[in-house]
């Protein structure tokens, strides 16, 4: 928890109800320890895309397929490329997505996500909620697959707010937190991107993908 709980609690309870599905897919998560985005950061992620209405998204990390309905529930005019190497998940994603009437709107790759993708696939919005260790690869993959002007999101960047005091992480997780804080380093300089991190849910970094024109007339931040 990186914000105060009730604050959190009570932000959580002025997010409107959701669908039946989501709901349930809620609870199994809740039931089985399967990671999934928390209320207040899917929220957050929800009015985002409807102001910048991206028509394609690329998720890393599909899990059971809950925040990629929330995406496409936010964003009705955009298709979504979703991985995951999990393919008992995945299995359950395809069954949920089904369930929600999204399917045709929906690529399922049962994919290792440090593989990359052809770059004849483009995007207006990257998500990256997968295997936190690996984000500074998933950012350098898939940036270039994304317009000018795209959105990227990456969740759990402040990671219980671990990256703030690494020296409170214990032993296995010291490793992981400094690979998020320099992943979150290489987001506020990075040459490319405009970013702000955002202290809700586990923390998330929206970062916007600058013009050619821009990049090259302004050079990085020092």
């Amino acid at each position: 928890m990186i914000t105060n709980p009730a604050i959190d609690a009570y932000v959580t309870g002025l997010i409107p109800p959701r669908s039946p599905l989501l709901a349930r897919l809620e609870r199994e998560a809740a039931e089985e320890g399967i990671p999934i985005v928390q209320l207040p950061t899917a929220q957050t992620i929800r009015m985002l895309l409807q102001l910048h209405r991206p028509q394609s998204i690329l998720e890393v990390g599909t899990a059971i397929g809950y925040s990629t309905i929330w995406m496409a529930e936010a964003a009705p005019e955009a298709r979504i490329v979703t991985m995951d190497i999990d393919e008992q998940r995945l299995e359950r994603a395809r069954a949920n997505i089904a369930e929600a009437g999204l399917s045709e709107r929906i690529e399922i790759l049962n994919r290792d996500a440090t593989l990359g993708l052809p770059d004849t696939y483009q995007f207006d919005c990257l998500f990256i909620d997968a295997a936190k260790g690996q984000y500074r690869t998933f950012l350098d993959l898939y940036l270039p697959l994304l317009r000018e002007g795209g959105l990227v999101l990456s969740d759990n960047v402040l990671f219980r707010g671990l990256v703030a005091a690494p020296e409170e992480a214990g032993k296995r997780q010291r490793p992981l937190v400094d690979k998020l804080r320099q992943f979150n380093t290489c987001l506020a300089q990075h040459p490319q991107l405009e970013t702000t991190f955002v202290p809700v849910g586990d923390g998330l970094a929206v970062s916007l993908k600058r013009t050619a024109d821009y990049t090259t007339e302004n050079g990085p931040r020092l």
